[in-house]
């Protein structure tokens, strides 16, 4: 029994892998949308009921020109537009957490980037982070989701935050997120980020990416991630954005549209990164497991950004 067991079960998850993987290649070209298409066709409705919990946000003329500019060029800084409070409890968060580093390395759960360290793993339960934590309040500001809502003239899911600590990255072959590469959590991808340290130059690992106009020779690229010669063979280094900038700057970048790459960290620095995730829904993948629990009063435009 347990032999007949076994073998029906691997097949099956086998398959899944496969599946995902192909969606995942879909997904890296224009083929994404017409799957993204046949995916909503199949949720009728779905999408007015989410553009109406939309609506209920607030709005504010510097938010649309955010969207605007988001819409145009791919990115948006929004440092002047952010809940300073907010922005403020995050750093104490990261703060503390870098206060405790070496411990939190061992535990780290997400160790294939030998570059950086996740630094929030031990604050999830089940896999689930609470709706009070700092890092997702930040997440669901209303500023913030009026801008990427507007943007994607849909209301945005809440797919994940993160807490990096990027390290030197000297004498060792760059890989990864190091690399460039697009996005492909989803055909619309916008990542919220904070700099929880100073970058002061190139040698802190600066957030760097190209904008999405110029991008765009790129949407169809089947390479996951590719070398500076790769990119300047088509794209001129002119293009080229290096955000340097002092701690608790935000930006949004849409990253499925900007070419983008970054912890390339020199000598003795590191860069502390808050990162939120958020994409367009339906989501192109199966859903995964939920990333968020209640605790706490949420409002519907809350419940409804987090699927709770």
């Amino acid at each position: 029994m347990t032999t007949i067991d076994a073998g029906v079960q691997t097949p099956k998850k086998r398959k899944q892998s496969q599946f995902r993987r192909l969606l995942w290649h879909v997904n890296r070209t224009d083929l994404g949308w017409v799957t993204k298409t046949a995916i909503a066709s199949m949720q009728p409705g779905a999408r007015a009921r989410r553009r109406a919990v939309l609506n209920k946000l607030p709005t504010a003329p510097e938010w649309s020109a955010a969207s605007r500019q988001l819409d145009q060029d791919g990115y948006v800084d929004v440092t002047s537009l952010v809940d300073r409070s907010l922005a403020q409890a995050v750093l104490d968060v990261g703060q503390s957490k870098v206060a405790r580093l070496d411990e939190l390395s061992g535990k780290q759960q997400q160790g294939h980037k030998s570059f950086w360290v996740s630094l929030l793993d031990e604050d999830l339960v089940n896999g689930a982070f609470a709706t009070d934590h700092p890092f997702v309040r930040y997440a669901l500001q209303p500023g913030m989701l009026r801008i990427i809502g507007d943007y994607m003239h849909d209301l945005p899911q809440l797919s994940d935050v993160l807490l990096t600590l990027s390290r030197p990255t000297e004498n060792k072959a760059l890989s990864y997120s190091q690399l460039w590469h697009l996005d492909h959590d989803d055909k619309r991808v916008c990542k919220l980020f904070i700099y929880l340290t100073d970058v002061r130059d190139t040698a802190d690992g600066p957030f760097t990416f190209i904008p999405a106009p110029p991008s765009r020779s790129f949407r169809n690229t089947l390479k996951s991630h590719m070398s500076d010669d790769t990119v300047f063979a088509k794209v001129d280094r002119s293009a080229v954005k290096e955000l340097v900038a002092p701690r608790l700057t935000s930006f949004i970048v849409n990253t499925a549209r900007c070419l983008h790459m970054g912890s390339r960290i020199l000598s003795d620095r590191t860069r502390l990164l808050y990162t939120a995730t958020y994409i367009q829904p339906p989501r192109m993948y199966p859903e995964p497991a939920p990333r968020f629990r209640a605790s706490g009063p949420l409002s519907d435009v809350e419940r409804a950004v987090m699927r709770l």
